[in-house]
């Protein structure tokens, strides 16, 4: 017993001195922990954003924040959402519910993480306006403390309106008055239910649970408050039924603002790891990639030819940073239209060595497995190569690359530009940009430019640094770079592009007198067009131009039509000065000269050997790894064939395989011989023979090489022929038809 009691007692002292260094330890870190009113009630929260130059561009002010509300004048259910959502025992607890603690602490501790908070509403008023995010015991003790404070000089009430007014809803809405006016357009006092329900469910992760940014999710996260309030008892069923079967608010026009960049400063920064909304209660600076007088420039850049909204962008090569920003519709995805072509499509193959800039591809109607593509106006052209395809954004040859390629190769390739795939996406249609939901213009501006960049793919950027109000760095931002395509692919692929902007569907650029790749694309169906794109690249800048309606109304308006023409005006703006340099070259391909002949007549892509006169080759660029391996015959040895034929009166001689050289026609007869034909020919006559005699003919095939000299082949003798002449017809009156049966069996006969 005594030795129990021993241990009874050091186990208390232990103790004792445990709690007496805790409680030390508490209040040393919270000894200067002080609440302040001011902080409380929220202010106008700001930052200044700075251009490229460093120059400070505007201040923006974040919606409304400075617009309070009184919550005696709220709806019941406004402040019933938030309390059955964040903190059901708020009413009854005195700013801690230590049984929530110790829940959540039990699940962090099995988790192994700190996933799990337990913060009532009066914590969170206190995190959000005296406090930083860091998760450390020296911040919660001091929230601790100053949740204590907060619970002895106010009411519940008081805490509850004071949280509701300085809360962060996304979209730069700090409070319910500009959340209300945000995404409803009317005020707080006029939140219906399912409004209340919806903002209660935002506030967890403004920027995923936004009904314009994720619908589906913040449909189901409103509907969960929906639930808790009616298993609270706060609405009755008949309420929840009809609250769950309202629709959630659709952007408006006035949420995208004229000042297109600075909306997506916005929502970049909302997206940033380090981003809390709270940090700018004293002030930030904001560093950005805007070119302030590029910006201008395509905010008012409009034509007497406008039928839809649009929407520009313009990446920096170099810094990989959104130079200038503007949209009409919003920063909305659309589906991508042939702009997927070389992303999904080209660039992928090539890179797998499965197609070259010439690879002879069958353009015809082609039903893969129930899906049937056309070409624009049904128009197929037989083979061609990948390089016309390409240039002219012909449908089936992409459809048929992909096919070979195989769709789960090309999503690998995608999601390394950041590009992802639904799982319903993942069709052959996808060659076509054919999607579900598609892609921001952003997004494929940023994809385009790792061709300019050598195959490299940088994640686009609005935001360079952020300082707090003291000039501290809280964030600097690390391009991160990876590898998509080596960069002989890439040059490939520019090569194609620039054909795009020469000939092709972008052909509108081809004034342009320096180098610029372009693809153009169109969504649409026969009564009207949806999306229109024209994306172009130099070696400086990426351009995007989509023009569409957010709303899906139709327009005329094609890839190559107006969007092309706004690229064109912009790239004439970019370098009014000084052209970009040329684009990269590649040390890693080489042009070869191909055999024409093979080519065109067996679709086969062969090397042509050095003796092969150029007019029957052309070039192109390979990588050197992907070279064809094996060269044409066709001028290694110059050959023919013939046969021969006698009507009586003349000897024809009929050439196969002559259309590519020249032919020597000599004749033997008697021991002599002589020159009748020389030249081009599929067909002979020599009527200058007589009859009842015997010839020989020979023949020589030649070509002239591109020095002038006469490159013979081996000459050929054709089967002797005698000449055994046909008497004339008699008159069948006086002689009756013998002549028939006797020509039948009396025709001339060639010798060998």
């Amino acid at each position: 017993m005594k030795v129990l009691r021993n241990i009874f007692i050091i186990m208390a002292a232990a103790l004792l001195v445990t709690a007496a260094c805790a409680a030390a330890y508490y209040f040393s870190v919270t000894a200067d922990a002080d609440l302040k009113a001011e902080k409380l009630y929220g202010s106008e929260n700001y930052a200044s954003v700075y251009d490229i130059s460093g120059e400070k561009a505007a201040e923006v002010s974040f919606f409304n924040a400075d617009k309070k509300v009184k919550i005696a004048d709220l709806p019941p259910y406004v402040k019933h959402a938030f309390i059955a959502t964040e903190d059901k025992k708020f009413y009854s607890h005195h700013g801690l519910d230590f049984a929530r603690i110790l829940k959540a602490a039990a699940k962090n501790i099995s988790s192994r993480s700190f996933r799990q908070g337990a913060s009532t509403i009066s914590q969170q008023l206190i995190k959000n306006t005296h406090l930083t995010n860091e998760k450390t015991i020296r911040r919660k003790l001091r929230e601790v403390k100053l949740t204590r404070m907060l619970e002895k000089q106010y009411k519940k009430d008081e805490i509850l309106e004071m949280y509701l007014n300085t809360i962060y809803f996304g979209h730069g809405c700090y409070g319910i008055a500009g959340a209300a006016d945000y995404y409803f357009s009317h005020p707080a006092e006029e939140l219906t239910l399912s409004d209340s329900a919806m903002l209660a469910a935002i506030i967890r992760s403004p920027n995923n649970y936004s009904p314009f940014v994720n619908p589906q999710k913040c449909l189901a996260a409103r509907n969960s408050v929906l639930k808790k309030m009616f298993e609270q008892g706060y609405i009755a069923q008949s309420a929840y039924e009809e609250a769950l079967a309202d629709p959630l608010p659709e952007r408006r026009a006035s949420g995208v603002s004229v000042r297109s960049y600075l909306r997506g400063v916005l929502e970049e920064l909302e997206g940033l790891s380090v981003f809390s909304p709270y940090m700018f209660l004293s002030g930030a600076k904001i560093y950005t990639y805007l070119d302030t007088s590029l910006q201008k420039y395509i905010e008012n850049l409009s034509t007497d030819a406008d039928r839809s909204g649009k929407s520009i962008v313009i990446e920096d090569n170099k810094t990989a940073g959104i130079a200038a920003f503007y949209t009409s519709e919003g920063n909305i995805a659309r589906q991508p239209g042939s702009l997927m072509k070389p992303l999904a499509v080209y660039a992928p193959a090539i890179e797998e060595c499965l197609i070259s800039a010439c690879t002879p591809i069958a353009d015809e109607k082609t039903d893969f497995e129930g899906y049937s593509p056309s070409n624009y106006k049904d128009i197929y052209r037989g083979y061609i190569s990948a390089r016309q395809a390409l240039s002219e954004s012909v449908n089936v040859p992409a459809v048929r690359v992909l096919n070979a390629l195989g769709i789960e190769r090309s999503e690998e390739y995608l999601a390394k530009m950041g590009l992802r795939l639904r799982n319903e996406d993942k069709t052959l249609s996808l060659a076509l940009g054919g999607m579900s939901e598609g892609y921001t213009l952003r997004e494929l501006v940023g994809a385009y430019a790792l061709f300019a960049a050598e195959g490299v793919y940088t994640p686009p950027a609005f935001i360079s640094k952020i300082e707090d109000a003291d000039g501290i760095v809280i964030y600097e931002r690390s391009m991160q770079k990876r590898r998509v395509f080596s960069d002989d692919t890439a040059y490939i692929v520019n090569d194609i592009l620039k054909d795009a902007a020469r000939t092709g569907t972008a052909k509108k650029l081809a004034s342009l007198k320096f180098d610029l790749c372009a693809k153009t694309g169109t969504c649409g169906t026969e009564s009207g067009n949806t999306d229109a794109y024209t994306v172009c690249y130099t070696s400086a800048h990426t351009v995007g131009v989509w023009m569409g309606n957010a709303d899906n109304t139709k327009t005329d308006i094609t890839g190559g039509g107006l969007p092309c023409h706004y690229a064109m005006l912009i790239a004439k703006n970019l370098y009014a000065d000084s052209a970009p340099a040329p684009l990269p070259v590649s040390e890693h391909v080489c042009r070869a000269a191909i055999d024409k002949i093979a080519y065109d007549k067996y679709h086969e892509v062969l090397l042509a050997p050095p003796e092969q006169p150029k007019k029957y080759t052309f070039t192109e660029i390979f990588r050197k790894t992907a070279l064809p391996e094996k060269t044409g015959t066709s001028f290694s040895f110059p050959k023919t064939e013939a046969s021969l034929s006698f009507d009586g009166k003349a000897v024809t001689i009929d050439l196969c395989q002559a259309e590519y050289f020249d032919i020597l026609i000599k004749r033997q007869n008697k021991g002599s011989t002589e020159k009748i034909y020389e030249g081009k020919a599929k067909q002979v006559k020599d009527e200058n023979i007589k009859a009842n005699e015997k010839y020989i003919y020979t023949l020589t095939p030649y070509y002239t090489d591109d020095t002038g000299k006469k490159i013979y082949g081996t000459e050929i003798r054709l089967p002797e022929i005698y000449t055994k002449k046909r008497a004339d017809k008699p008159n069948e009156t006086q002689y009756g038809n013998w002549w028939e049966t006797f020509a039948a069996t009396d025709k001339p006969q060639l010798f060998v």
